[in-house]
């Protein structure tokens, strides 16, 4: 996260640039041109040979190569010959290899130094490319029947596993995408696109004994691409992600899918095991800027189920709904910026035999459990994380935080639910209670319902000692009181000005 590596955005961008045509005149020359000036921009070397006239531009033996200063390595892609046709609309045809090698070397820093290369083909059939537009605001489009992205060959420190022994492959079905593209003192992009399908095929083995493998098959279905953004004009080759944004880079995508699935085989001579999963689809969000970065992911109606000789028991479990979403400052500050962390994990089931297995009378409930988490906040950042130079000088933590609201907690599991909301500010001229935060002014309100009734159920199935079931009682005496409703319990924790913490009133410390 650290260092902003260029592989990430330029290296789809060259063999797929994609958008919509709009109907002016644009040459071949200025094609290329455009594709030379952003492929250096982003910190590529561009190697090609051009001939032809005005109506026909050929561009043989062009290569694409880019260093990766974080692993001391560099990555190579040859394109071939290109060609640039001029069409009679204004527009210009783009005709690009069906097959162009990938080539990856560097050191691996989690294995000793040891050297590393990676070789690689993508493959494409069916594949138009049409540019048009202006210089100014050049828009792309781009359809395949297909392509294939797949590893060769992998060499770690002079030992090649062979094809057969590790391998990755992943293949795009009816892709239908757009993106354009307006020059300027930042270059900005608009992307939409469209797959039908992705499959892919993962291989992989112990590399030392070679007796362990794990395959992994899966597809996902009706994948829907969006991103916008601003680029700046000109990236120097190594830059950090935190000069790039304050040079003015800011980007947003998103990609949606329809349904998943996936297979996992290990093979183990002491046993294995099978696992598939299927989902109702997802989305993987993301966006970075000044403004912060976020992440944001959701997937539905996930399924898994294990079987094997490694597992005493078939394993089946449901999920309705989970996500995960996380935004967080970038760029140091001396005033508090917004924070936010989310989570959860929605009507979760589990087969009756997993219940069996610790629950064989059926005392509990198995009503679906949910498990959520949303936090906001403010926080200080004192440290610019994402230049290299600043994250290797920085000691203790990279932040202050300055405020901290429980927007929603929620626990309900076996026939108990835990519900909680408060907000807590820090202040860090007071005497701290913990080390790096302030002292915390500010509530925090939970309730539960069914504890004693679950606490009572678990000392009835020996699961939980009669002593400790009196301890967890005490612990809810102390910061709770009871409810309106039969086994129900409310407590407001608060945090005073003057230091003292109470629990319904009552003076903790």
């Amino acid at each position: 996260m650290s260092r902003f590596n260029p592989l990430t955005i330029g290296l789809a961008l060259p063999l797929s640039f994609m958008a919509q045509a709009a109907l002016a005149d644009l040459t071949p020359q200025q094609v290329w041109g455009d594709w030379q000036a952003y492929m250096q921009s982003m910190g590529y070397t561009v190697q090609g040979t051009p001939s032809g006239d005005d109506d026909l531009l050929t561009v043989e033996g062009i290569n694409l190569g880019v260093s990766m200063a974080d692993v001391g390595g560099t990555v190579q892609v040859a394109l071939g010959t290109v060609t640039f046709e001029q069409n009679s609309d204004g527009t210009v045809a783009i005709v690009l290899p069906d097959t162009m090698p990938i080539t990856v070397t560097g050191m691996d820093t989690t294995a000793q130094g040891e050297a590393f290369s990676m070789a690689m083909t993508y493959a494409q059939t069916g594949h138009e490319m049409t540019a048009s537009g202006t210089p100014e605001n050049i828009t792309y489009d781009y359809t395949a029947a297909d392509v294939t992205v797949d590893l060769l060959q992998t060499t770690t420190g002079g030992a090649n596993p062979g094809h057969e022994m590790a391998n990755i492959q992943i293949t795009l079905g009816n892709l239908d995408s757009s993106t354009t593209m307006t020059i300027g003192d930042m270059r900005g992009y608009d992307q939409t696109g469209s797959v039908d399908t992705v499959s892919y095929r993962i291989l992989g083995s112990d590399p030392m004994t070679r007796e362990e493998t794990a395959t992994i098959n899966g597809e996902m279905t009706g994948i829907t691409v969006e991103g916008s953004g601003s680029l700046p004009a000109d990236i120097a080759s190594g830059a950090d992600m935190s000069a790039m944004i304050g040079a003015g880079f800011d980007v947003t995508g998103k990609i949606s899918y329809a349904s998943g699935k996936s297979n996992i085989a290990i093979e183990d001579p002491n046993g294995g095991y099978l696992m598939n999963t299927t989902s109702n689809g997802g989305d993987f969000g993301v966006a970075v800027g000044a403004d912060g970065l976020t992440y944001e992911v959701a997937q539905r109606d996930l399924t898994l189920n294990m079987t094997g000789n490694g597992v005493p028991f078939p394993v089946d479990i449901t999920m309705a709904e989970s996500g995960f979403n996380l935004s967080m400052p970038v760029q140091k500050s001396d005033d508090p910026q917004d924070f936010a962390l989310g989570l959860k994990f929605g009507d979760f089931t589990m087969s009756d035999m997993i219940w069996s297995v610790f629950d064989p009378a059926g005392q509990l409930p198995r009503d679906p459990a949910t498990i959520a988490l949303d936090l906001t906040g403010k926080m200080k950042l004192l440290v610019d994380f994402m230049n290299p130079e600043a994250a290797a000088k920085m000691q203790g933590a990279p932040g202050e935080l300055q405020a901290l609201n429980l927007n929603t907690v929620l626990v309900s599991a076996a026939g108990a639910k835990l519900e909680g909301t408060g907000a807590v500010t820090f202040d860090g001229n007071a005497p701290s209670m913990v080390p790096g935060l302030g002292a915390p002014v500010g509530e925090v309100n939970l309730a539960m319902s069914g504890a004693n009734g679950l606490i009572d159920k678990l000392v009835a199935m020996g699961l939980l000692p009669s002593d400790q079931a009196m301890g967890a009682r005490m612990m809810m005496g102390l910061f709770a009181v009871a409810g309106a409703s039969p086994d129900t319990l409310n407590s407001k924790i608060e945090f005073t000005q003057d230091g003292q913490i109470l629990a319904n009133g009552q003076r903790l410390r």
